[in-house]
């Protein structure tokens, strides 16, 4: 009994699957464009997101203990 590809006995030829494939991998895309776009424009602007951060709030401490 020879083997016979899962392609070929499902009637479907090899283009087929590299189409089904291009649209999972497009459908991945948009997903992960999608989650990424929303994920970055939910983020405060850089200049709120510096001077919130520990570093940047110690510095402005010891140069207000500084000018004292």
């Amino acid at each position: 009994m020879p083997h016979r590809s899962t392609i070929i006995k499902t009637g479907h030829g090899p283009g087929t699957a590299i189409a089904v494939l291009m649209v999972g991998l497009m459908a991945v895309g948009f997903v992960f464009l999608f989650l990424g776009s929303s994920l970055y424009f939910s983020e405060p602007p850089s200049d709120q997101r510096a001077l919130s951060s520990p570093p940047a709030r110690s510095i402005q401490a010891a140069d207000g203990r500084a000018a004292n």
